[in-house]
């Protein structure tokens, strides 16, 4: 007798007229099939307790989880959206630094243009609206990705001393998604670093120098060349000159707080700028170093060292 294939269905009240579960189910039906693949491909013949179901199922929890989609899937059952697809629709990322980022730069235009200049409004909306989502895409990955896998792994999978299937893809897929997350949101980060010291930090340190201001000593040349028949100059004692009284405390006080945050804007500007150029520069060349080592780690010498 011919056995009938009965289709899969979900147990409960809520099952009838549920759809199918979409894309988080086939991405992890492939995660699981190309892992086993490339097991069977390019890999050796792993331990015993590598080779078990728990394993291949974390591996394709540290893909998920890399991609955004475990964390996605959580919230939605948190509110109550567990049993629709997950699609850019219902993916709703928390942001609420880039909110506050947009709601200040939208105020900031609306005071500037002003009822004159309403027709320029919806430009400036729209360029909020870009920087607004470039931020959101580096804070809803850490927040939403980041965060929770590493609470739930712990930092071990980055260089262990043994590699498995686990660990070996949770880095290769932390390495690959921070390239595309990095790349753009940096330049928009220095960029807003760059207009922040200059509209904000230099002005106030100029005030701050002004009410507290340094004395500083005479800089000496690297290198000093005395040509021939040219007279030497004569090092004359620099008179020291007496500081000037001290400001009153309410002057001295706002003076130290427009200095210190002037050098701070300063400071958080050369920052980012070096964020920047390391992620356009170098981070893919680090990033395929670091996977390749990874892999090679797990394939070449995994049992060394011997404990």
């Amino acid at each position: 007798m011919a056995t009938r294939w009965v289709p899969w269905k979900v147990a409960g009240p809520r099952a009838r007229g549920r759809r199918s579960p979409g894309l988080p189910f086939l991405a992890l039906s492939l995660v699981l099939l190309l892992g086993t693949l490339s097991q069977a491909a390019f890999l050796p013949a792993p331990r015993a307790p590598d080779a078990t179901p728990w394993n291949l199922a974390a591996g394709a929890g540290a893909i998920a989880t890399g991609l955004g989609l475990a964390q996605g899937v959580a919230a939605q059952e948190g509110l109550g959206l567990a049993d629709q697809d997950l699609t850019p629709e219902t993916f709703r990322p928390v942001c609420p630094a880039s909110d506050g980022l947009y709601g200040f730069g939208k105020a900031a235009a609306d005071g500037l243009l002003g009822s004159e200049g309403a027709e320029y409004r919806p430009l400036a909306i729209e360029a909020l609206l870009r920087v607004r989502l470039e931020v959101c895409v580096l804070e809803s990955f850490v927040y939403e990705a980041v965060v929770p896998f590493v609470q739930r792994k712990g930092l071990g999978w980055i260089l262990p001393l043994h590699e498995t299937i686990d660990t070996v893809i949770a880095g290769t897929v932390f390495a690959i998604a921070v390239n595309f997350i990095l790349f753009g949101t940096t330049k928009i980060l220095s960029v807003l670093g760059i207009y922040h010291d200059f509209l904000v930090g230099a002005p106030l340190r100029l005030i701050g120098f002004a009410i507290l201001p340094e004395q500083k000593p005479k800089e000496t040349p690297f290198i000093q060349i005395n040509w021939p028949g040219t007279p030497q100059e004569k090092e004359e004692d620099e008179e020291e000159k007496e500081p000037p009284p001290p400001p009153a405390a309410p002057l001295a006080v706002f003076g130290g707080v427009c200095k210190g945050y002037g050098i701070f804007a300063g400071v958080l500007k050369d920052f980012l700028e070096g964020v920047d150029t390391f992620a356009g520069r170098y981070l893919a060349f680090f990033s395929i170093l670091y996977i390749a080592f990874k892999w090679a780690h797990f394939r070449l010498f995994n049992d060394f060292p011997p404990f």
